[in-house]
């Protein structure tokens, strides 16, 4: 290569394209300066509002995982209410079956005494009326076998005759029957 291309192409191309030393070092103090200001007042502005909203969502993240967790917590512990509950409830449950057996077997047993106690008081009371029925029937019978007896005599028994046959009558009556 030859050294004036060299020296051509290190040669300063700015002002070619119309570009001032003195503008450009202006503008270049004025982007400066601007940058400082923008740096100072708005983007540490920015920068400060970011940080916060960023520390802000950080700590809602936290929150929200202390508050998942609690609820993982409290779900847990409804859980174990509920089967705690449900094991009183099942327990209320079989004792009030238990005693609702217990209860049905001593109901049984006292209408099994007291209908056994019935019928025994049923049977006397019946063979009471049976003794006094056949004390009546006999008395009545030997009335009749009196009468009968006093019809056939055509009626020439006297008082005592009649009082014997009366009591034969009844003794025969009330003898003990075979059966």
């Amino acid at each position: 290569m030859n050294a004036p291309f060299i020296l051509a192409v290190i040669e300063n191309p700015l002002p070619k394209f119309g570009v001032n030393w003195y503008d450009f070092f202006s503008q270049v103090v004025a982007f400066l300066i601007i940058a400082w200001v923008l740096n100072q007042f708005v983007f540490k502005t920015v920068r400060k509002t970011v940080a916060d909203r960023q520390r802000e969502a950080d700590e809602a993240a936290a929150n929200s995982e202390k508050i998942r967790r609690e609820l993982q917590a409290a779900e847990e512990s409804r859980k174990e209410v509920l089967h705690k509950a449900q094991e009183q409830a099942d327990r209320f449950v079989s004792e009030a079956k238990a005693n609702v057996a217990e209860m049905l077997d001593r109901e049984k047993i006292r209408c099994e005494q007291l209908g056994t106690a019935m019928l025994a008081k049923a049977r006397e009371e019946t063979q009471q009326d049976q003794a006094r029925l056949k004390t009546e029937l006999r008395a009545e019978i030997a009335t009749m076998v009196v009468d009968l007896t006093a019809k056939l005599a055509q009626m020439n028994l006297t008082p005592a005759d009649r009082d014997r046959l009366l009591q034969a009558a009844v003794n025969e009556i009330s003898a003990p029957e075979k059966t």
